[in-house]
């Protein structure tokens, strides 16, 4: 059991209660869900006082530090008169359910070993003391035996030495940094953006953008992100980006700095590689501070959405050195992503080659199975297969050992929506979808993948919102061509042909040797009585890929047969001569 309370309570309310009280359900908020993160429970609050239940006597005393950290940001600024400062007892005893009720002498042992604890601090009982002492992670000051008020015999307290357990926690953090690099993962570390206007006022969001931008980037499970706790320890500071690889263990450092003037906010972002000190990228982004929370989650999933295929670039030309008898699962998927943007056969058949490799260097690796899947779902788009059932199953078992080895993987039940959709399963496909960007919401391929599903099932507006974000998302993607052809094709499915032309147009601007792309512009001009726009862009399509319009015309693609036939007979009307049937 944890128990704390709010130090002077009662004072800071006489002084300013509207704020107190304010302050304090902000505070109370974020602590129950850095709790629930912990798997701990709340099942006690009393105004100021909270009594949470863990499973774990290390996942209760990580949580009370955190929330003490956290509670010292806040409070940095902040006249010590008006700080909001915390106490924790911890306890490890039996808790007794009776109805609603919890009852046991573990919680008032709890409430009366937070009672010892200095502000800011954390007492345990000696039966958690037990539990933790051999843990390097963690120091105590020796309270001696303690009188406890109503508790029956005297106890043994130990205070936690919370300055070293930072101190611990970098090390730790440094160490475990090591043993990923060895695997040849790169790993990211955020260092906490500089507030540069110097209003103590605007921490708040400084230090929320930083914390958002660490959870965005951990949603992507290819590279690792150094902790919160490990990066914050360089708030204020200037650090050299090198000494911060090498003390965190990190390979990249994304670093950046806000400047607020009224109601205009300035955020500055570069992306680093330590090992030389090169910006691999930048972004400037000047805006109005209207909404704060819509602010800061569109600067999230901007810079998450972009570090992550800027991760990828710069590791495949690091993995392009490496010698085949020293490489990795992890380098061997990065070949093997690299070959699949070749779009040949052959370099697809490589990418499998690779991913095959990954998998069976570390069968656990889900993202070896992630990439498998992708090069057969290559292989069903590009029509590199000739056994398309054969392939579509392929791609649906490779997808679901992906999700079964790592259920949070976004890419994975990303992969898992596309066979969803090769194998008309539209419900599931965008089930799928849903879970791939609730994971990740800077995954753009993920919009992507439930932008088509949502269309293909029938709902085209859906599907547009879905593309459009994931457009937003990248708008650099290489193959960004592929989701302006989808967003026109749902325009077309709207019965919408006049967007559907100016979209599809985009498209072949883009990538003007994409067939599908002109083909989609064929139907939605036929739509529109542009017969002989219509007839060039049919003719387009042939010329880059003989017998593509007509393979494509005829399979269907949509849960509804009728937007099926309302493609094909926009591709009649652009001269696409056919007596056969959708089939």
């Amino acid at each position: 059991m944890l128990a704390g309370d709010v130090v002077g309570y009662s004072r800071l309310v006489g002084t300013d209660e509207e704020q107190t009280i304010q302050n304090w359900t902000a505070c109370r908020e974020y602590i129950c869900e850095v709790v629930s993160d912990y798997q701990g429970r709340l099942f006690n609050t009393a105004g100021d006082s909270l009594v949470f239940e863990f499973a774990s006597v290390l996942d209760a005393l990580r949580c009370a530090v955190e929330i003490q950290r956290f509670l010292r940001d806040v409070n940095s600024g902040v006249p010590e008169e008006r700080q909001l400062l915390m106490r924790f007892g911890l306890h490890l005893g039996d808790l007794v359910v009776d109805r609603e009720n919890y009852l046991g002498d573990g919680i008032n042992v709890a409430a009366r070993l937070e009672s010892l604890a200095k502000p800011g601090g954390i007492c345990v009982s000696d039966m958690v003391y037990s539990n933790v002492a051999n843990s390097p992670e963690f120091t105590f000051e020796d309270l001696g035996d303690r009188e406890l008020k109503n508790i029956a015999r005297p106890m043994r307290v130990y205070r936690l030495a919370l300055d070293k357990v930072e101190t611990a926690s970098m090390t730790q953090a440094a160490e475990k940094s090591a043993e990923v690099a060895a695997d040849d993962l790169p790993t990211v570390a955020v260092l906490p953006f500089d507030n540069l206007g110097g209003n103590p006022a605007d921490d708040y969001f400084v230090d929320g953008l930083t914390e958002d931008i660490i959870t965005a980037l951990a949603a992507w499970r290819s590279f690792p992100v150094i902790a919160r706790n490990s990066t914050f320890a360089y708030k204020g500071k200037s650090p050299d980006v090198r000494t911060v690889a090498r003390d965190l263990g990190a390979r990249y450092v994304l670093e950046g700095s806000i400047r607020k003037d009224g109601n205009r906010v300035r955020v500055n972002v570069q992306f680093i590689d330590a090992a030389n000190g090169h910006h691999l990228w930048a972004v400037k982004f000047d805006r109005e501070l209207e909404d704060v929370f819509a602010l800061q989650d569109e600067i999230t999933h901007h810079i998450a959405a972009t570090v992550a295929p800027e991760v990828e670039r710069a590791e495949r030309d690091r993995a392009s050195a490496v010698r085949p008898k020293d490489m990795t699962a992890w380098a061997y998927c990065l070949k093997g992503r690299a070959l699949l943007e070749e779009f040949t056969a052959e370099g697809n058949a490589s990418a499998r080659e690779m991913f095959e490799k990954a998998i069976a260097l570390d069968p656990a690796y889900g993202e070896g199975y992630v990439g498998l899947a992708f090069s057969h779902q290559r292989d069903l788009w590009f029509e590199f297969t000739r056994g398309r059932e054969q392939t579509i199953q392929a791609l649906l078992a490779a997808a679901r050992q992906a999700v079964t080895i790592d259920p949070a993987n976004s890419e994975a039940h990303c992969i898992l929506g596309f066979g969803m959709i090769w194998d008309r399963q539209f419900h599931l496909a965008i089930a799928a979808g849903e879970q791939a960007v609730q994971l990740n919401p800077s995954n753009a391929t993920a919009f992507a993948q439930l932008g088509i599903a949502s269309s293909f099932a029938g709902r085209p507006m859906d599907g547009i919102a879905h593309l459009e974000r994931s457009l937003r998302l990248n708008p650099q993607d290489p193959r960004i061509h592929f989701s302006i052809t989808m967003v026109a094709r749902a325009h077309l499915n709207a019965r919408n042909p006049e967007e559907a032309a100016r979209w599809a147009e985009r498209a072949t601007h883009r990538r003007a040797d994409y067939p599908l792309g002109h083909l989609v512009l064929a139907s939605a001009l036929g739509h529109l009585g542009r017969r002989e726009e219509a007839r060039a862009a049919l003719s387009e399509c042939e010329r880059l890929d003989p017998g593509f319009a007509l393979r494509w015309a005829l399979r269907p693609m949509y849960k509804d047969p009728a937007d099926d036939l309302y493609f094909l007979d926009g591709l009649r009307l652009a001269g696409l001569e056919t007596t056969a049937e959708i089939a």
